[in-house]
């Protein structure tokens, strides 16, 4: 599969990475990798790679920032790397969304592939070229449109995934049902396939709005409001989401917009994969929002529900609150 010029590989397990590989002039590269996911797979990925520079980052939300970025510079820097060089990247969505960042502004970019090894990096954090890293506390606030030479995808690294992982990763595989009505989940389907599914959803999106500029934002369901909760609750990103969604759905009610089809089959899901959810009060967390990357000169695009169907609904605080109110 192609998503603009990146060439995506779904595979079963790693019996395709080599020939993969093979695809992109790999003359000279180096790997980022999170510690959990090295001393889980080293001696696998030792049969992949060889003679190998491996700069390892700490696992976790609360690293990526800027000074991760910086320790990966000097580490890639002193280790000669150069222009024509690739970065290959190993790891959940953190990792993954760090690794392109530093691609992009090491030498004004330079080429790089990434590998996920998390559910939620299958679906969210690998297609589409968004990366960049938290700061004061908000969450993606820096980053580039920078898009990786290749992915691949596979569920082999799934195994190893604790509980809450996996359902952070099922978080945003629910978001996709409500962004295409035909994209059903099921725990009978295979599930390469259904990640394969939903990276095709993304896809559309992702080449009908590059940029984000309109439509491409209606893949952030849940987010604008799961930013606001996730990185203050510590939560997994897929459990914001859901939390997230949860919260949009209370205020399109609020507003008079009926979505009690979307809310039954939302609960439907979250019972059928034994998800429980907090109740959070998105009134708490207006003044965050419009925080948001979404927010264009005071003007927040939230991704509301209709009919299955996302769409961008424009408002001012100020509009807002009024309509609350009234």
């Amino acid at each position: 599969m192609l998503v603009n010029e990146t060439l995506i590989e779904f595979a079963d397990d790693l019996s395709e990475l080599d020939s993969f590989l093979k695809k992109f002039k790999l003359d000279k590269y180096y790997i980022v990798i999170d510690s959990n996911v090295y001393e889980l797979y080293k001696d696998i990925l030792a049969n992949h790679f060889k003679n190998i520079k491996y700069v390892i980052i700490p696992s976790g939300e609360q690293y990526k920032n800027i000074d991760t970025v910086t320790y990966i510079l000097k580490e890639l820097l002193e280790a000669n790397i150069t222009r024509g060089d690739y970065l290959i990247g190993i790891g959940g969505g953190v990792t993954l969304d760090i690794c392109g960042f530093v691609a992009s502004i090491l030498y004004r970019g330079i080429k790089h592939i990434l590998i996920p090894t998390t559910l939620l990096a299958d679906v969210d954090a690998t297609v589409g070229g968004k990366c960049g890293v938290d700061f004061l506390n908000r969450k993606n606030i820096i980053g580039t449109f920078y898009e990786p030479k290749g992915i691949y995808i596979t569920p082999y690294f799934l195994k190893t995934l604790s509980k809450d992982e996996f359902n952070s990763g099922l978080g945003e595989l629910i978001k996709y049902a409500f962004l295409d009505y035909n994209f059903k989940l099921s725990e009978e389907t295979n599930l390469k396939d259904t990640i394969e599914k939903a990276v095709l959803i993304k896809k559309q999106y992702v080449e009908a709005d590059f940029k984000d500029n309109g439509l491409r934002m209606c893949l952030n369901l849940g987010h604008t409001f799961g930013h606001a909760i996730e990185l203050k609750y510590n939560l997994l990103h897929g459990l914001a989401v859901l939390n997230g969604i949860k919260m949009i759905f209370a205020l399109e009610k609020d507003l008079g917009i009926d979505v009690s089809k979307e809310e039954i089959y939302f609960n439907e899901l979250l019972d059928k994969y034994h998800l429980t959810l907090n109740n959070y009060d998105y009134h708490d967390y207006l003044d965050d929002i419009f925080k948001d990357k979404k927010n264009f000169n005071g003007v927040l695009n939230l991704v509301f529900v209709k009919d299955f169907k996302p769409y961008l609904y424009k408002t001012t605080r100020g509009e807002l609150d009024d309509k609350l109110k009234g």
